[in-house]
């Protein structure tokens, strides 16, 4: 790549489809030249969805942050919520999963893809906005209305039963160059036997 002013950043990969390809080769390098920041479990005690009021539901599951060296495994939470105003899927991974933080430290952007077991290539990139928490938890967070809904994104590639799914963070207003982001992946489990409640969460989320 040809050295210039003009360097590549997130947001303006994002302005054209010819740096769209560029979005994705970058991201194929970074996570290809480097071990994945943390691995993680998601599902292992099935997806429980919950509606907690007429406009309040909810999909959760278990996420195990496995043993490292000396450090014990831990248990967090994966949480998405369709609420008033606002639907989020919140990824509790912090030191203490069951008191999580509440306000934001700071924020940025992801990139969201799914890998099959019957496939060479990922899905399509989702780029979401993140929310991050002092807890290192993190949280992507949309406000209701917008056509080109990240929730959605989410769901559909629920459904499509991804063997795992890849996040890769960025922090800050402007990401800067791609180098700079972590890489993070979750095993998935159980979701063919828990089709019926995403199916239903995304019913109740964006029912008319």
């Amino acid at each position: 790549m040809k050295k210039s002013n003009n360097r590549l950043t997130f947001r303006n990969a994002l302005t054209s489809t010819h740096n769209m390809k560029k979005v994705c080769v970058l991201l194929g390098m970074l996570t290809a030249s480097q071990a994945y920041a943390q691995d993680f479990e998601a599902g292992r005690n099935g997806w429980q969805l919950e509606r907690l009021s007429s406009d309040f539901a909810l999909l959760r599951t278990n996420i195990t942050i496995p043993l490292q060296g000396n450090r014990s495994g831990r248990e967090g939470l994966l949480i998405l919520t369709c609420e008033p105003g606002a639907r989020r899927v919140r990824f509790q991974i912090g030191d203490i999963p069951r008191s999580p933080s509440i306000r934001a430290s700071s924020h940025g952007r992801a990139i969201v893809r799914g890998w099959f077991q019957d496939r060479a290539t990922p899905s399509f990139p989702i780029y979401p906005s993140v929310d991050f928490f002092g807890d290192g938890s993190f949280e992507f967070r949309e406000t209701t209305g917008f056509s080109d809904s990240v929730m959605r994104g989410i769901l559909d590639l629920l459904r499509k039963t991804p063997a795992r799914l890849e996040v890769v963070l960025f922090k800050g207003a402007e990401t800067r160059a791609f180098r700079a982001g972590t890489a993070m992946q979750f095993k998935m489990h159980d979701l063919e036997n828990s089709l019926g409640s995403i199916y239903g969460f995304e019913g109740l989320c964006f029912r008319t």
